[in-house]
């Protein structure tokens, strides 16, 4: 996800969610009534679409679909709707990363050039734990393939040459751990260190240490785009009026390439609540503390938002969101979990919309705003 998408994502929360009041979980018929309210425009046969869930201590209490999965072939969007998720993808490869360290196989505070020693020299000590938070410095590389390719939205380039852009980038574009930017490239790097520590490709990883153990069947790193998937959406945009394919051929992961269902992300999100994974609190301890910085850009000082290991805290109205919208090509995901009330909410759409990401806000808060 570009920085420009990624504040295109965020900005609406700074408007919806100061309203959010205390209250106990919302009845299932409100749920469904403000759900439909909020998407029912897109309960179509001739436009993608969302799937919707809203979970309650693990258990899918309302699901529902709206809009087509593919319109060439008249295929709706139902239940078992595979979506690519964008930078939901993060967490993923940031919890690698916290179980390998937990193994006694990386350290999270020793510099990238311990397991990935042919990056250039920075000048400067660069941290994993730095790099996953967002404080590295590292920067991104969507501005310099969309001047060299005229395409940071479609990304039909190829695959390989963002790590080439990324390994001759020598200039750092601060002080790392000093500030909050959001890099794209350090994640790519941190795939690449989960692969480097391991012997195991981003995808077996996760696989074996995540989707596996906890039953996630239908969620994996997409990291050949010619792959064959059931029940995968296509994604679209519309184009002078038009509904037009929007797909990529990017397969490096690590800063996207997550495909999932609302089904599976419900299981992970449930996960912080109820752990199944080795590492017990101590994972837990590690994906949910927030980062620390030594500065604070203007800009960031009034944002509610605090960034933990691939998600992040939204505090607003004495509720806590936890999450994070990812966004790349037609997709938007925008899965989050009510920290007071284990609520989680996930949305997940195949057209590209900021408006999206409002849907799932404005429903969070119709449904904390009223009672049955």
């Amino acid at each position: 996800m570009s920085k420009t998408m990624f504040t295109l994502l965020l900005a609406p929360i700074l408007a919806v969610l100061t309203s959010i009041a205390d209250a106990t979980p919302a009845g299932s018929s409100l749920i469904s009534q403000t759900v439909e309210k909020h998407y029912i425009d897109l309960d179509r046969n001739d436009s993608p679409g969302c799937s919707v869930g809203w979970a309650r201590d693990g258990r899918l209490i309302y699901r529902r679909q709206f809009g087509m999965a593919n319109l060439e072939h008249d295929i709706a969007i139902d239940s078992n709707t595979v979506f690519r998720t964008g930078s939901t993808s993060k967490q993923f490869v940031a919890a690698s990363v916290a179980m390998l360290s937990l193994q006694g196989e990386l350290d999270l505070d020793a510099d990238i050039h311990t397991i990935l020693p042919d990056l250039p020299d920075y000048g400067t000590t660069v941290t994993i734990r730095q790099m996953i938070n967002h404080s590295s410095g590292i920067q991104d590389y969507f501005p310099i393939v969309s001047a060299v390719y005229g395409d940071e939205d479609g990304n039909f380039y190829p695959s390989e040459k963002a790590l080439e852009y990324i390994f001759r980038m020598k200039r750092l574009e601060f002080e790392p751990g000093s500030r909050y930017s959001y890099s794209n490239s350090a994640y790519l790097l941190l795939a690449l260190a989960v692969e480097a520590v391991s012997g195991l490709s981003m995808r077996e990883f996760a696989q074996q240490n995540i989707f596996g153990p906890l039953g996630m069947d239908n969620t994996h790193f997409h990291d050949n785009h010619r792959e064959l998937v059931k029940n995968r959406a296509d994604g679209y945009s519309k184009i002078e009026g038009h509904w037009q394919k929007h797909n990529t051929n990017f397969a490096v992961v690590g800063d996207g390439g997550v495909f999932s269902t609302i089904e599976d992300l419900v299981i992970w999100y449930n996960n912080f609540a109820d752990n199944r994974l080795p590492g017990g609190d101590e994972l837990l301890g590690i994906l949910t503390t927030p980062a620390s910085y030594t500065e604070v850009p203007a800009k960031y000082r009034t944002w509610p938002i605090e960034y933990a290991f691939g998600n992040m805290y939204l505090e607003f109205g004495g509720k806590t969101l936890f999450g994070h919208p990812g966004g790349f090509v037609g997709f938007v995901a925008t899965p989050f979990r009510i920290q007071e009330t284990n609520e989680i909410m996930v949305s997940l759409c195949n057209y590209r919309f900021k408006g999206n990401v409002n849907r799932v806000l404005d429903t969070v808060e119709k449904i904390y705003g009223s009672s049955e």
